[in-house]
């Protein structure tokens, strides 16, 4: 009984977000300006694809009426019976640059994971890790749970995140 508690304890404090106390929390949501261009290649069951997307930014904020533009490489492979019943598991890793309507700008690193099944709408689920930035953005740090459109099955078109950072230049 106490392996159970200790695990189950252990996933609830990995799910959580604690934000420190010299961070600020971020919430955004960016609509999709159009689908992802998405470059294909399929081996056997198997696709690999290189894809980017842009994203207009509205919630308060910051960045709110800014941009934001992901290159990603996106992996995707059928699904197994054991597997909660996908029909295709997604994994996506890349960067993107996020833009203010002043220009100045923040690089951050994205990585989801997700899987398709044929009458639910999953997304891909991760984490951005804010990396650099220019102006008011530089020294930047911090992360966000990231929640996006799969790139091979969009719709809604959206990218949204939640987390902290820290902003050094913000205090000069």
């Amino acid at each position: 009984i106490s392996i159970f508690t200790f695990i189950n304890t252990g996933i609830v404090f990995a799910n959580s977000s604690v934000i420190p106390e010299d961070a600020e929390e971020i919430s955004l949501v960016a609509k999709y300006i159009d689908k992802p261009k998405v470059n294909e290649i399929i081996i056997g069951e198997t696709k690999i694809a290189m894809a980017s997307f842009s994203g207009f930014i509205s919630s308060s904020g910051n960045l709110n009426e800014g941009f934001i533009d992901c290159q990603i490489t996106a992996y995707a492979a059928p699904g197994r019976g054991f597997s909660c019943g996908f029909a295709q598991m997604e994994n996506v890793s890349g960067y993107c640059v996020m833009k203010d309507k002043n220009n100045d700008s923040i690089v951050a690193k994205l990585e989801c994971s997700s899987g398709a099944t044929v009458s639910t709408d999953v997304r891909c689920e991760g984490r951005l890790d804010f990396m650099s930035g220019t102006g008011k953005y530089s020294g930047v740090n911090g992360t966000a749970r990231l929640h996006m459109e799969q790139i091979f099955t969009v719709g809604e078109s959206s990218i949204e995140f939640l987390g902290w950072w820290r902003l050094p230049a913000k205090n000069l």
